[in-house]
């Protein structure tokens, strides 16, 4: 035990600096539900500012402490306040990315004027190197003030947090800010004060542990990403369980270091702990823990998409011109192969996150695999050179297919950090391993392909491989699966209902992205001729850098691709020691402006209306009119309805519904009205299995259900469209109203989900020409989905739902936004279907007129509770539905007479 002790000392001290810097950033994503990944790049910056005013320019190492504190540190708070507050309302990617920009900013500032190399502070404080003897172990005084100033921070933090009326405004504001305001509260300034606090800390972290690490702008940031593992401890919401989780990691990595010499097996496992605490977590914590409260979010900027006679001709120019690159580059020839090779990273990238909407954070992990994989098999193996470079790509899929296990259960922010903590431990805990790239400087030889080993053809090779890299992402988003994961990043919980299995989906898109980035590693290594631990490009910095690059191009695929083949070969022609540091900085400035806005600006209205009068308008795939007609469809004859029975529903301790039971037959359209808050969208969510009830249970057709996920609720006829309308913006209305049969027929079947057979294409375009010409939006066929009015996006959604052959429909609020004549014929439109298909609809609606003409029965909620249940007539004339719902009936008969609702 005595020969452990100075290792759980060491270990302590180093948790206790993460404690401070974990608790710091639970506070600032609490209040703001911004998870700043930037949070040790305010660590590192504050570090650079107390070595400069310390060592370079010999201040007192307390006014240095103050500025780099107290000082730097609230200064990047009120900053990273407003860079907050225009992210309110953007998409969780635009979140991520504004703060990885602030990671490449901080990182380029730093080493543009100190150099890539470590630097090496000495202890400041007061007797800081001094020791006494504690239990026969040396502690200096300065980890006794590191302890105490940790332990005196965060009991600060958690009292302010916990008992104070300041701490209450914190804990409310991220979940409703508006309602805040109403207390006479600035929402803003909590906000903004809980962003100073948590930069402070960051700032105290940085400037304690950079005497016993040394201050290097990747390494320091890296070791207050730690931090990350801490706060997953806590459920990234208690104070007290990250600090605990901080000292726990900070003395199991210490501990670790201990038996490494006789253990070498154990080597890296120090710095990767961290990671593993932070993805254990994130599969353990339960899924309803790391959901941030939902705010309403800006629609996203669409880039335009050219005229396809233009992107054919300007994609032959293209072509062309890189053919002749070698012949004008002379000896800059390998930065445009290297160019090429992360163009190739850029795509595989692009799928998931531009397509999918899915945050990957670790593709230089991915590209690792591949490169190390392919040099083993080329020596000692001997294949031939293209063979293991596809077997090379390969070996990196089923490691994606187990990456795409959290992507199962996470989305946005969380599953960016489950494959930053991927990337990482992989790089720390195999890259210096003797299977991976080994200790050697020399790493790993990447030959290249017999007969093209001079650069100027390994060149071309490297051309034919983007070539065919960009033509392959261009099919995918022109197959089934391209349309179904643009379904998945713009309406996720749609294509659920809807009968899409998107866990298989997910997996689907992380193997294809993850074969890509491999095949990139590879042809990178091969252009360097060797794959080195310690590789920029391998490195998890580099992925940071890589989703930058991506979310800073305007264009669509694969033209944002060629863009980064031109950033690549800028360091070729810019003569600096400092141009990457420069690029860093321009990346990760240009990060944060864009990700605030929203995204890169498209194309100018003048400049595209300008190419579209010489060239004509995008033409979208078209759906046939008169050619195609819908078959004849009818419900089965063994279907017969929708029951919900028992059902109770409690968030924590409310009570939302409360032992309701009702039926939706075949054949007919049953209501089920209610005042606001009355629990209608949440039994909607139970019954189509977005939710799963405390109690009670859900049949369909006679079938128990409710164990039953929601896609195969959907492939077993249930379909509903949604109050908060889902729509993918980036698709046409005709490919959005596809993906109402495409959703099922694609199911749970990889050949289904990647491509449609004949047969089920001619069966798509005849359901959805069908449903667009039911709904009376076949002219608008072409639009994208973000370019519609509320009303057209309603009959969008009804459409994409009679595409499908579901049995019952659960349609929420759908005439919402229809003008009177619209909601006159759309309840025409209902019943024809009703009566043509045979099928049932359950209806949540406000228009009462609409309800009670065209309802066979009713149900009315009030509370969470059943109120009533009988016939349009009854309802009407029920003095206790027009108390509780209608209103007094004395003061409101005239009224709802008028409006058709009372006889």
């Amino acid at each position: 035990m005595d020969a452990l002790l100075p290792f759980i000392v060491a270990g302590i001290v180093t948790g206790a600096v993460l404690g401070i810097a974990g608790t710091g950033l639970v506070l600032t994503y609490k209040t703001s539900g911004i998870f700043n990944i930037g949070h040790g790049a305010v660590a590192a910056a504050a570090a650079y500012c107390f070595y400069y005013l310390y060592v370079d320019h010999e201040w007192s190492w307390w006014a240095a402490f103050i500025v780099a504190v107290a000082v730097l540190g609230p200064l990047f708070g009120v900053l990273l306040g407003f860079m907050s507050r225009a992210l309110a309302e953007q998409p969780p990617a635009m979140k991520i990315v504004a703060t990885v920009g602030l990671v490449l900013l901080v990182q380029g500032v730093a080493t543009a004027h100190y150099g890539y190399d470590p630097l090496n502070l000495p202890q400041y404080l007061p007797n800081g190197r001094k020791f006494f003897e504690l239990g026969g172990v040396n502690i200096t005084y300065a980890q006794v003030v590191v302890m105490v100033v940790s332990v005196v921070a965060v009991a600060a933090l958690y009292v302010l947090f916990k008992f104070t009326r300041t701490g209450l405004a914190m804990r409310a504001v991220v979940n409703d800010p508006e309602l805040v305001g109403l207390h006479a509260t600035n929402a803003f300034r909590v906000q903004q004060l809980s962003w100073i606090i948590g930069s402070s800390f960051a700032a105290l972290a940085g400037v304690l542990i950079a005497p016993f690490t040394g201050i290097e702008a990747v390494a320091l940031t890296f070791l207050v990403v730690q931090a990350f593992g801490a706060a997953a401890v806590g459920a990234f919401s208690s104070i007290p369980l990250t600090y605990f989780g901080a000292l726990l990691i900070g003395i199991a990595a210490s501990l670790s270091t201990k038996y490494v010499v006789d253990f070498p097996v154990l080597n890296g496992l120090s710095s990767s702990l961290p990671f593993f605490f932070l993805l254990i977590a994130l599969l353990v914590i339960p899924k309803r823990k790391l959901e941030v409260p939902a705010r309403a979010e800006k629609p996203p900027v669409l880039p335009w998409k050219g005229p396809n006679n233009l992107r054919f001709t300007i994609g032959l120019v293209v072509i062309a011109v890189l053919a002749v690159v070698p012949a004008v580059v002379g000896s800059n020839l390998s930065y445009w192969t290297i160019g090429l090779t992360q163009a190739i990273m850029l795509l595989s990238l692009g799928l998931l996150v531009r397509t999918a909407g899915l945050v990957s954070l670790c593709q230089a992990a991915f590209a690792a695999i591949g490169a190390a994989a392919f040099a083993q098999f080329m020596s000692e193996l001997h294949l031939p050179w293209l063979l293991a470079l596809l077997l090379g790509g390969l070996v990196v899929v089923p490691v994606a297919a187990l990456l795409a296990l959290p992507a199962i259960r996470l989305s946005g922010l969380f599953l960016a950090l489950a494959t930053l903590g991927f990337g990482l431990m992989v790089e720390q805990l195999l890259y210096p391993r003797s299977f991976f790239f080994t200790q050697t400087g020399v790493g790993r030889e990447m030959p290249r392909p017999s007969g093209f080993e001079s650069d100027t053809s390994y060149y071309y090779v490297v051309l034919a491989f983007f070539v065919i890299t960009a033509i392959a992402m261009m099919v995918i988003h022109q197959m089934r699966v391209g349309r179904t994961l643009q379904g998945l990043s713009g309406a996720p919980l749609a294509v659920r209902t809807l009968g899409l299995n998107v866990n298989m989906l997910r997996v689907i898109v992380f193997c294809i992205a993850g074969f890509f980035a491999g095949i990139s590693g590879i042809l990178y290594g091969s252009t360097v001729h060797f794959a080195i631990f310690g590789d920029s490009n391998y490195t998890a910095y580099y992925s940071l850098v890589l989703i930058a690059t991506l979310m800073l191009m305007p264009f669509r695929e694969p033209w944002y691709a060629v863009v980064a083949v031109i950033a690549s070969v800028i360091p070729a022609y810019v003569d600096s020691d400092h141009t990457a540091s420069y690029l860093n900085i321009i990346f990760g400035l240009s990060a944060v402006i864009i990700a605030t806005q929203g995204g890169a600006k498209p194309m100018p209205m003048r400049a595209r209306a300008l190419i579209e009068k010489r060239f004509g308008s995008a033409q979208r795939r078209k759906t046939p009119k008169a050619s195609v007609q819908e078959p004849h469809w009818h419900v089965a004859e063994e279907a017969t309805s929708l029951e919900v029975k028992d059902l109770t529903i409690k968030y924590g301790g409310r009570v939302a519904v409360e032992n309701i039971t009702f039926a939706a037959p075949v054949g007919q359209i049953t209501g089920l009205i209610g005042p606001n808050g009355a629990g209608k969208t949440t039994t909607f969510n139970a019954t189509s299995g977005l939710l799963a009830p405390t109690t009670g249970s859900v049949w369909l057709h006679g079938t128990n259900v409710t164990g039953f996920g929601t896609s195969k609720r959907g492939r077993l006829g249930l379909g509903r469209t949604f109050q908060l309308m889902q729509l993918a913006d980036s698709l046409t209305v005709a490919e959005n109203v596809a993906l109402g049969i495409e959703s099922s027929l694609a199911g749970s079947s990889v050949r289904g989900q990647l491509i449609a057979t004949p047969a089920e294409r001619r069966a798509t375009m005849a359901a959805t020409e069908h449903a667009m010409e039911l709904c009376g939006i076949a002219d608008i066929r072409n639009v994208p989905g973000g370019a519609l009015s509320t009303g057209q996006r309603r009959l969008v959604e009804l459409a994409r739902c009679l595409s499908g052959h579901f049995d019952i429909l659960l349609l929420d609020e759908p005439s919402s936004g229809l003008d009177p004549a619209e909601t006159e014929q759309f309840g025409i439109t209902l019943q024809n279907v009703v009566r043509d298909r045979g099928c049932g609809i359950l209806l949540v609606e406000h228009d009462m007129a609409l309800v009670l003409g065209i309802c066979k029965d009713i149900y009315v909620l009030d509370f969470g509770k059943m109120l009533f249940h009988g016939t349009p007539e009854q309802v009407r004339t029920s003095s206790l539905v027009q108390s509780a719902y209608l209103g007094s009936f004395d003061k409101d008969k005239e009224e709802l007479a008028h409006e058709g609702v009372l006889g």
